[in-house]
């Protein structure tokens, strides 16, 4: 007979009641508040004179975790637990997990968009709790917000205390935006006109002697080593004393740690690299690796079919074998993986404090095949799986052994000191925004003399998790590394995105920071000894002491790189402004809702609203004293406390960097553009339009009362068809065109599609569907976006993009929550992150370069690269090794890259980044008389003579622009039937220094006077230009419905071609102006993040010439 299990927890059952088994295991914690430690666990703590008893402090002498300590390591031989002890006192990772059994209030989201909605294919939103391709399905615990696995320590800024601003730098940096949200630089930095939001209510203070000046001693001793003994006496949190002793292990990182060893010849060539590129003499060799990356991305069975089809052909040529030439791949390139041993549930990895261990204290499975082991009597271990990390040292060496890779890495050098000569030319004043370089931050950083930009390498790393298998469990984590000293058109593309670390699953890791240990522990000896890199632009060895710049990922991810509390906690911002939540009576969801709802008095909740333009700007300020309280915590439930009123549920393992090789905790975690803008906010607008968010009935709300919930029924089905019907319209450089939403939506639908969607078409779409006032509220979000997806912006449309967050966000609550308590849920943290996107562009530079687009994108080539379904993570983490070799050899050398030709046959390279494309004809043809006009107009503005009669003209028929888009020409695509084009022929141009739009009727080469009695070619373009837009729309739209009418040959002008900036979307539409009047007229729709989509190199392909 089965065993029964009752349970009587104060939170859900209140009396004694019969649960399922699983119930019982979730409320345990509930139950006992040390019943957060598992009983393997708590034996691993005893074992190591931490109790986990209340009764049983942990001081300096019993700690596992003292400053100074040696390596951490913990003993090995653990006693399993039986069933009921871990069922009677367990809390594994479905404690975190938000089941609706628990879920004791009515404001959870009901999905508008499946689980499918994001770009791997597969997770939903962070903010509705479902992430199946982030890092993070976890379940607000205490506050109402996730407990990270895994942690960290913290270190203060700079050598212990931080590093006061220089009069040059206070210089540089009085651009209003620029010190408008220091995260990792101290106070005294002049204030900001633009203020970064977050909340009046400001944290609590910490106790006097726990929130001292880290340089004036305290928890922090002078330099800058922390006195963890002290600080975790009286925890009852695993994860606490855990990350503190990965934290330690990481300040005290070296190349020669026994823990963390590399193969001695790697070891070798790190510290004595190796001069010049590789030699490739030996032609037999030659001919071996060109036929190994010639079939790369095929089966190994292809290498070998064509190496003994070369035989039989030239039986005396030898040509290695597969494994041969794999051999010579990974001395060549020197980078190799580092192999560590794991939990097969993954739970956690065998590296740092665990490596010891030979069974998981989280779930007590061995670590090695149990057969093999018995078997040899101990002496065969045999790991029953295990997972990769790729160093990064070997993959930063070969880029500067060739001259041209050593060139490329000067642009952030040669870029830094261009930005610094205009910050001295412009009083500190910076006009434009174009990269990352252009943040506040990082020329402080540069100021300060923490960042050599000549020798240091810049890095930006990424994580992510991916579902490989739709239809079954197969989650599995990536990160990467991003350097950014190339520049844009390089630093993203594939070649230059370098592969991390692979976390197999087919489960979520449940210590992050375990799995992270053995990357990020070789990267904090490089910034210790200092990697040494032969410069070859330079002929000599130089140091580079690689510096942490940012560390990105979606919202459940992020809560595993900063420690905070995550998105439903009380302080769930991202960028730790201070923004106190608010939650419902009863509930235990906060939201960062500004206006206190009517008659509501919710304890903890209910200050009065909040100003967000007198929020101060200075993050560090008060993480680093919130920290220091946190850990000051007496014991797990003055923790929980504790961290309820800070938001910090631990310290960040990257705290464990050499402290000025990093921009700074919190400061170095950016926002995250394009989960912001394609998922998360889609989803809430979308939800409330369509009335699928939930309505708080026992609060007294009713959906009756939703004016705004248009998009139903037939209204519904209606704007879907409609929205389809727009796809010939959209060039094809727009890449996927957003399918029918009430098809689709729940089958898919992908965030680039939204993102089109919604504020590259939503405008038009929406404008007399939505009511007026909803419909001008999304226009202002709508302004916003479209700015701050430029990848180059101008202070003055930064302060316009900022400007419209707030009022956005403002006109938000004000309209759709009415200061009502039923509402609160409406208010998702995306409303409130919106109001840092602009601080954020002048402290780190615009949004789209640390956007996680280059993670999902590098997600998508390596998951479409997998050859063996049956060996999946292995397979997954080979084809990563085998890029970052390959992609190493052809740094190092470039002759081995296929350059493509990107010039097809017939195409004239016309300078600047324009070429022109075929179709042409085949003679010179007379053109129709309107066109004829507007051509002989053009040529008496040149002072060029014609003959008297009809011109007669070569067509052609594309042109491909610098930002890689294909104009074509209404010549040839007129020709075709509506549903097999994809409108390119309307473009954006400059003309007398306006910016008008026109439809590219065709393209020709005219001879121009140019004195002297000669001539001179000039490609030009005949266009039909779009009238000017109806003001009435433009204005109530701010500026974002273009609504033009299409003038035909009454409008025929002769430009330039490089007068043409962009190819643009012209989407028909019947809108009622303000005179009432119903007209066909044509929107504009511009594409969003055009930019970022071309910095990973991509050009529109080139059809056949009749295209």
């Amino acid at each position: 007979m089965s065993k029964k299990y009752y349970c009587d927890c104060p939170r859900y059952c209140k009396v004694r009641r019969r649960v399922a088994v699983a119930t019982y295991r979730r409320h345990a914690k509930h139950r006992d508040p040390d019943a957060n430690i598992t009983p393997a666990f708590s034996q691993f703590l005893q074992s190591h004179g931490a109790g986990s008893s209340s009764s049983t402090p942990l001081t300096s002498e019993n700690s596992i975790f003292v400053s100074g300590s040696g390596s951490g390591r913990v003993s090995r031989g653990e006693k399993r637990p039986t069933d009921d002890d871990r069922l009677a006192g367990q809390a594994d990772s479905s404690r975190r997990r938000w089941d609706d059994e628990e879920q004791d209030e009515p404001e959870r989201y009901e999905q508008g968009l499946d689980a499918g909605n994001t770009p791997s294919g597969g997770g939903g939103t962070e903010e509705s709790g479902s992430s199946g391709e982030g890092l993070g399905n976890t379940t607000p615990e205490g506050d109402g917000a996730p407990t990270p696995e895994g942690n960290g320590a913290p270190t203060p800024e700079g050598d212990g205390a931080p590093i006061a601003h220089t009069a040059e730098t206070a210089s540089a940096l009085r651009n209003p935006l620029a010190a408008s949200h220091s995260n990792s630089v101290p106070s005294g930095q002049s204030e900001s006109s633009l203020s970064d939001p977050g909340s009046s209510q400001s944290l609590r203070s910490a106790p006097q002697d726990a929130t001292r000046n880290p340089s004036s001693g305290g928890i922090f001793d002078n330099n800058g080593s922390e006195n963890f003994g002290d600080q975790a006496e009286g925890f009852r949190t695993e994860e606490i004393i855990l990350g503190q002793q990965f934290i330690q292990l990481l300040r005290v990182a070296s190349l020669d740690d026994e823990s963390e060893t590399l193969d001695p010849d790697v070891l070798e060539r790190l510290r004595s690299p190796l001069q010049g590129p590789p030699n490739l003499d030996d032609p037999h060799l030659r001919l071996s690796i060109d036929l190994f990356l010639a079939t790369n991305n095929a089966s190994r069975q292809t290498y070998i079919d064509s190496r003994n089809a070369f035989l039989r052909c030239h039986p005396e040529d030898p040509v290695l074998t597969y494994d041969q030439v794999k051999r010579q791949v990974a001395e060549l390139s020197g980078v190799v993986s580092i192999k560590r041993d794991m939990c097969p549930n993954t739970c956690l990895a065998y590296t740092g404090p665990f490596a010891d261990l030979e069974s998981c204290p989280t779930c007590s499975e061995p670590r090695y095949d149990s057969i093999k082991l018995a078997e040899s009597g101990g002496k065969t271990k045999i790991p029953r799986q295990q997972f990769s990390t790729i160093p990064l040292g070997p993959q930063l060496q070969a880029l500067r052994r060739t001259v041209e890779g050593a060139e490329s890495f000067k642009y952030l050098d040669l870029c830094t000191k261009k930005i610094m000569e205009e910050l001295q030319h412009n009083d500190g004043y910076i006009g434009q925004y174009e990269d990352f370089c252009y943040g506040s931050d990082y020329l402080t950083a540069v100021a300060e003399g923490r960042i050599d930009p000549s020798q240091d390498s810049v890095l930006l790393i990424s994580i992510d998790g991916a579902q490989l298998y739709r239809s079954k469990l197969s989650d599995c984590w990536i990160y990467i590394w991003v350097i950014l000293n190339l520049s844009p058109d390089k630093r993203y593309k594939k070649a230059h995105v370098l592969p991390g670390g692979f976390i197999s699953g087919p489960n979520k890791p449940k210590n992050v920071d375990s799995f992270l240990f053995p990357g990020f522990h070789h990267v904090a000896a490089l910034q210790r000894e200092g990697l040494k890199v032969w410069d070859a632009s330079r002929n000599a060895v130089v140091p580079d002491h690689p510096f942490v710049a940012l560390g990105t990922a979606d919202g459940p991810g992020m809560i595993y790189f900063d420690g905070l509390v995550g998105h439903q906690g009380a302080c769930g911002c991202r960028r730790y402004c201070g923004m106190k939540g608010r939650r419902k009576p009863g509930g235990n969801h906060y939201y960062p809702v500004r206006m206190k709802p009517d008659n509501f008095h919710v304890e903890g909740c209910d200050h009065d609203d909040v100003d967000i333009s007198t929020l101060p700007t200075d993050a560090a300020a008060r993480y680093w004293p919130n920290l220091a309280y946190v850990l000051a915590s007496q014991n797990n439930a003055d923790f929980l406390k504790r961290r309820l009123e800070t938001g910090i549920s631990k310290p960040s393992i990257f705290s464990g960097f050499v402290p000025h090789r990093i921009l700074g905790v919190p400061g170095c975690f950016g926002s995250d553009l394009m989960h912001l803008g394609s998922i998360n906010i889609p989803d809430l607008l979308l939800g409330l339009w369509r009335a699928t968010l939930d309505c708080d009935r026992r609060l007294g709300d009713s959906k009756d009362t939703w004016d705004w919930a248009v998009l139903q029924g037939d209204t519904w089905k209606a704007h879907g068809k409609a929205v389809a019907a727009v796809t010939p319209y959209l060039p094809g450089s727009f890449d996927r065109p957003p399918r029918n939403p009430a098809e689709k939506i729940s089958s898919g639908y992908k965030a680039w599609e939204f993102l089109i969607y919604l504020f590259c078409l939503g405008p038009g779409l929406f404008h007399g569907l939505l009511p007026e006032k909803y419909y001008k509220n999304f226009c202002k979000l709508v302004r916003g976006m479209r700015l701050i997806h430029q990848r180059s912006i101008s202070a003055e449309q930064l302060q316009i993009a900022h400007q419209s967050f707030l009022e956005f966000s403002i006109e938000f609550e004000l309209l759709y929550c009415q200061r009502k308590a039923s509402r609160i849920h409406f208010v998702r943290p995306s409303i409130h992150a919106l109001s840092h996107l602009g601080p954020e562009a002048a402290r780190i530079g615009p949004g789209p370069y640390g956007s996680q687009w280059t993670m999902e994108r590098t997600i998508g080539n390596l998951g479409e690269e997998i050859k063996q379904p049956s060996n999946l993570y292995a397979n997954l983490a080979e084809r990563g090794l085998r890029r970052s070799q390959i992609n190493a050899l052809k740094v190092m050398i470039p002759d081995l890259e296929t350059e493509e030709n990107l010039l097809p046959r017939g195409a004239i390279d016309l300078g600047g980044g324009y070429v022109l494309l075929r179709a042409m004809d085949d003679a010179a043809r007379s053109v129709r008389a309107a066109e004829d006009q507007a051509v002989k107009l053009y040529l008496d503005h040149t002072d060029t003579p014609y003959a008297d009669g009809r011109l007669h003209v070569v067509r052609w028929a594309r042109l491909r622009l610098p930002n890689g888009q294909v104009a074509r020409s209404a010549w040839k695509e007129t020709l075709k039937p509506l549903d097999r084009v994809r409108m390119a022929r309307n473009v954006k141009l400059q003309i007398h220094g306006a910016l008008r739009f026109g439809e590219v009727q065709f393209y020709m080469c005219l001879p121009v006077a140019c004195g002297n009695r000669s001539t001179n070619t000039r490609t030009v373009a005949l266009i039909s230009l779009y009238s000017t837009p109806d003001t009435g729309l433009l204005a109530q739209s701010f500026n974002t419905l273009y609504s033009c009418q299409h003038q035909g040959d009454t409008a025929l002008v002769v430009v330039d071609v490089q007068s043409i900036v962009s190819v643009v979307a012209m989407v028909p539409h019947r809108p009622v102006l303000q005179s009432g009047r119903v007209e066909d007229r044509y929107f504009v729709a511009e594409k969003p993040g055009l930019d970022v989509a071309y910095l990973d190199g991509t050009h529109e392909e080139f059809p056949a010439d009749d295209a």
